[in-house]
């Protein structure tokens, strides 16, 4: 109360009786958000009530919020429980739901307003609308996941140029230190913007500034915003007080500038090609995700280069970090499993023999032991404690009689999903060949899929929604899996690696609310393979 008692006083001062009158209507906001909390509390248990009242409750989700994932799993495993969040109660429902739940139709559980909702975009105001991210969700599905079979080449190309030049100081004999985390984020930056906006601008600085920076920033906008009340996180985003959200929007300024130019040639040679009788007459168009972005939005009467903007931020939003994250977490275990890595470039080896030196679709499915490390060490460090966030446009009653009231956030465990031992046995052991093996007809199946593949690295299921689930999962999964066995395969091929002297234990992760990232600041030892 002293932290709002000072901010009226000096909005007051300086703002006058307009920007009171707009904190008492943002109070009362508040004031109804937590009505809603009430009417929850008289159907579901509150699991941490022994922290305090709901902000000391909001702190100890953002600390510790595995653990209350854990212990909620454990205690209503099977049945709907509350947490406290730093934006209120949210409903907590078990995964035995998720089937039915995953039916429902977006008027009646909404992902986007989820989404949103966790990157505070009511205040930050950068995300593209809903209409707009249909078309950039149907241009992953269709455009880039249909042609991974044709651009796999390229993209391994760009792999190998951009891995030699990083860790161009790792081709001696001797053992070199290599910060990872830094380094992946620039190659997945390179690799990615290959194939979203072209072999030309990949290398760019203003594009590698804002593909990197974008996210960061973002994240820790939205972290320093949930610090606030609700009621007063769009006073916040406005002032310097929370310095991230310009940044942000510094970032999307540079983007469009940078685009804008792009935008124009390429919508000239659009014009030109529609045109022109001859087509070899003008150059062919750009075979890269934002051209397709570009001409689907065209066909949708979007065309505007603030519009445009947003929407490829979104998708870099989407698939730069988060790739980049997952191969350090995969490197971050490997570098205490050497004889783990033996077995991986064995069989990458065996593969490109077969194929060629190529990294063929067929070539990169064979990789069997390759993709069951990576489930693995997907399940044991996932990006996310929860997962399948939704939002209630309308009251909703399950078979079972819950019923979640409109206005209601919900999603489910992730990680107490994960180290299950009903599901995963040993669960807390990293078992490199747990899903290579679980493909094979003749080894039991413990979960009883119809379909062994369901396995697979970029499967989502119930028992892992690390890409979420339903029809909303990650579009972009079988393009990203592409990209991390590229990577994990060319760093394997060329390089050794172990832990500095002195480690032996793999590196803690970092923990922030439903957040799970490798430590940045860590190294691992690198030295170019013997011949």
């Amino acid at each position: 109360m002293a932290l709002a008692s000072s901010v009226f006083e000096t909005l007051g001062t300086k703002l006058g009786y307009v920007a009171s009158s707009a904190l008492f209507l943002l109070f009362a906001a508040g004031l109804w958000s937590t009505k809603q909390a009430w009417h929850l509390a008289s159907r579901y248990p509150l699991l941490g009530g022994e922290y305090g009242g709901a902000g000391k409750r909001g702190k100890a989700y953002l600390s510790h919020a595995a653990a209350l994932f854990d212990q909620g799993y454990r205690q209503f495993k099977t049945a709907t429980y509350r947490l406290t969040t730093p934006d209120g109660d949210h409903l907590i429902v078990p995964n035995c739901y998720l089937d039915e739940l995953r039916r429902r139709p977006d008027n009646e559980l909404d992902v986007l307003k989820a989404f949103e909702k966790t990157f505070e975009n009511n205040h930050v105001r950068l995300f593209p609308s809903k209409e707009k991210t249909i078309i950039i969700n149907n241009v992953v599905k269709v455009d880039l996941t249909r042609n991974l079979g044709r651009i796999n080449p390229r993209l391994s190309d760009e792999v190998a140029r951009t891995v030699a030049s990083e860790l161009a100081g790792c081709d001696g004999a001797e053992w070199t230190p290599v910060v990872l985390s830094g380094v992946l984020l620039r190659i997945v930056a390179v690799v990615s913007g290959n194939i979203f906006l072209g072999p030309e601008l990949c290398r760019e600085a203003e594009y590698m500034h804002c593909a990197v920076q974008f996210t960061v920033d973002l994240v820790a906008a939205s972290a320093a915003l949930k610090r606030w009340p609700a009621w007063l996180r769009s006073v916040a985003a406005a002032t310097p007080l929370v310095p991230q959200v310009a940044r942000v929007h510094e970032h999307r300024r540079r983007m469009k500038a940078f685009l804008r130019p792009v935008i124009e040639q390429r919508r000239m040679d659009m014009e030109r090609r529609r045109k022109a009788d001859d087509a070899d007459a003008v150059p062919p168009p750009a075979d890269d995700l934002f051209q397709w972005l570009m001409e689907k939005s065209a066909a949708s009467g979007v065309t505007d280069a603030g519009d445009l903007t947003d929407m490829l931020l979104l998708v870099l939003l989407a698939a730069i970090h988060t790739t980049s994250l997952a191969v350090t977490n995969l490197f971050y275990d490997l570098a205490i499993r050497p004889e783990v890595v033996e077995e991986l470039r064995g069989e990458i080896k065996s593969v490109l023999a077969d194929s060629g030196g190529v990294m063929t679709t067929q070539a990169l499915y064979d990789m069997k032991l390759v993709d069951s490390v990576m489930r693995e060490s997907q399940r044991l460090t996932p990006p996310f404690i929860d997962a399948f966030r939704r939002y209630a446009m309308q009251p909703i009653t399950l078979q079972n009689g819950d019923r979640i009231p409109k206005g209601t956030y919900i999603e489910t465990a992730n990680t107490a999903v994960l180290r299950d031992p009903s599901l995963y046995p040993s669960p807390d052991v990293f078992n490199p060949r747990r899903f290579s093996a679980l493909r094979e007809p003749d080894v039991p199946d413990p979960l009883g899929y119809k379909n062994r593949e369901q396995y697979q690295y970029i499967s989502v299921t119930k028992e892992n929604m690390s890409f979420g689930f339903g029809r909303h999962a990650c579009p972009g999964r079988y393009f990203a899996a592409n990209e991390i066995k590229m990577i994990l395969a060319q760093l394997l091929l060329q390089y050794d690696i172990r832990m500095p002297d002195g480690e032996s234990e793999r590196y803690q992760s970092i923990w922030s609310g439903v957040v799970i990232a490798p430590d940045p600041t860590k190294a691992l030892l690198f030295r170019r393979v013997a011949a």
